[in-house]
């Protein structure tokens, strides 16, 4: 057994040293005149064919700072060099041979647009050449190509990146430009082709459309070029949990500071903050967003939009507070905040006054006293108040008279005992103090009424400005969709 696999072995060895051998063979005859700096025309009007076609094999970035896409791609060129054929009889059936890219004819297909100056493929690998002399070129490249950042519905946005090939050196009579072809070789590629077993998916973009097309120009004959369309849409989640849902919740917060009672002491504080929360949102974009005067992105227009209203709700704030605190010794109020701001505008705003308790029943009445009185003046002995329990009725008859003076006004004639008359001046000037307190603790009430009513007014017009405008705004993205013709260019 050892022995046969012995021999196996060294008829393998012997067989694959005389295919070796005769593509050596081979090789020397196909270079012994070649010559890699001519074009494989038999003519000098011949037209060479190179046909074009591009694997994408990952979409690694796009960068919208430098309007830049980088993409990982392989290369398919073929073209027939009539000096590479060679008859598969002669040479022991050699079919096929894998020569280095550097000693046959390249067509010079260079990336047009690129961004960085590399022009060229990253690897020069072998060529692969055929018995018929139809020599195929499958270099894989890194290219960075510039692409034009449409930012008005970021991060709701599609864009149009193109890769436009084309030969540096030779023109449209020289080389034909066409599409790469598939298996059967009878068809034409006209888009870019995705290996689903190689391709790696980018967590950024979606790829809606990989269209190829040949491009001529009408005011120069002699320039075509295969240009490549990738027409890809941004996955907003991102975009939508990171800046989106928090900006809302700040839209909220600003809301909520008219809520907020004005005796809380925190209303301009809520609203400074919210501020500045704003600020930080506009200036993590300002790094994202590419420099552009053309358009301004939807999501800095909704950034904006709550900035504008954040800014009002500091100025109204500052008015509310105004309104609380002001009083009858600094401010009169005028007829017409009374009659909007009390008595019209609270019922449609669903506030209601809690009414003031019922007096209580001040009227004379005779009654018992069932602890000692007790006198801040020694009374006269005519005026004598007995401390004990006896009735009123009991009083003498001149202290009654008096009193029933001061009640109605008509008594007999006399003058006031001094004491009597300095308590009676008293009692009336702590009751008219009582009643102006009243009336300056009613007008101070009426005026953070009023404060409480326009606090209620804004919060419900900021509730409805918020809800119009996050709907506006982020609605209109959603009409902001990839055409269903690739070629077809929406902005034109």
């Amino acid at each position: 057994m050892e022995a046969v696999w012995a021999l196996c072995v060294v008829v393998a060895v012997a067989t694959g040293a005389r295919a070796s051998e005769t593509e050596k063979q081979l090789l020397n005859v196909l270079f012994e005149t070649y010559n890699a700096k001519v074009r494989p025309a038999r003519t000098a009007d011949e037209t060479v064919t190179v046909r074009v076609g591009m694997t994408l094999s990952q979409l690694i970035s796009l960068d919208e700072k430098n309007e830049e896409m980088t993409t990982n791609v392989f290369m398919n060129m073929a073209w027939t060099d009539y000096r590479l054929s060679w008859d598969p009889s002669s040479y022991e059936g050699i079919k096929v041979l894998r020569i280095p890219s550097t000693k046959v004819w390249l067509p010079d297909i260079v990336l047009l647009n690129n961004n960085d100056g590399q022009f060229h493929v990253a690897l020069y690998v072998n060529a692969l050449v055929l018995h018929t002399g139809i020599v195929y070129w499958l270099p894989p490249a890194i290219y960075r190509s510039s692409c034009s950042i449409r930012v008005k519905y970021f991060p709701f946005d599609w864009q149009n990146c193109s890769m436009v090939f084309t030969s540096y050196t030779y023109d449209v009579s020289e080389i034909s430009l066409r599409h790469a072809l598939d298996d059967t070789g009878e068809r034409e590629i006209r888009e870019v082709i995705i290996d689903k077993n190689t391709f790696t998916e980018n967590g950024e973009w979606e790829i809606r459309h990989k269209a190829s097309r040949r491009n001529t120009l009408d005011h120069d004959a002699s320039y075509e070029d295969i240009t490549f369309y990738l027409i890809i849409q941004r996955k907003p989640l991102f975009y939508i949990v990171n800046i989106i849902i928090p900006c809302i919740l700040i839209s909220i917060l600003a809301i909520l500071v008219f809520y907020l009672p004005p005796d809380a002491g925190e209303k301009m504080t809520l609203s400074i903050s919210v501020l500045l929360a704003l600020t930080v949102f506009l200036l993590l974009l300002a790094d994202k967003v590419p420099e552009t005067s053309l358009s301004v992105p939807i999501i800095v227009k909704y950034l904006m939009f709550t900035m504008i209203l954040v800014t009002f709700s500091v100025i109204l704030s500052v008015v509310v507070l105004n309104l609380h605190h002001r009083s009858p010794h600094t401010h009169a109020m005028p007829g017409w905040v009374s009659q909007i701001f009390i008595h019209t505008l609270p019922h449609y705003l669903w506030i209601q006054r809690p009414k003031m308790e019922a007096p209580v029943d001040n009227a004379p009445s005779v009654f018992y006293h069932n602890t000692d009185e007790y006198f801040i003046r020694k009374p006269v002995a005519d005026s004598v108040c007995l401390k004990d329990n006896t009735r009123l009725g009991a009083l003498p008859d001149r202290l009654l008279s008096e009193m029933r003076w001061l009640v109605t006004g008509a008594g007999q004639q006399g003058v006031l005992h001094p004491d009597v008359k300095a308590a009676v001046d008293a009692i009336t000037y702590i009751a008219q103090e009582l009643t102006d307190q009243e009336e300056f603790d009613e007008l101070k009430k009426d005026w953070q009424y009023v404060a409480m009513v326009v606090d209620r007014l804004f919060l419900f017009i900021f509730i409805s400005f918020t809800t119009i405008g996050t709907l506006t705004i982020f609605l209109d993205a959603t009409y902001n969709v990839p055409p269903a013709d690739p070629f077809f260019d929406p902005y034109s």
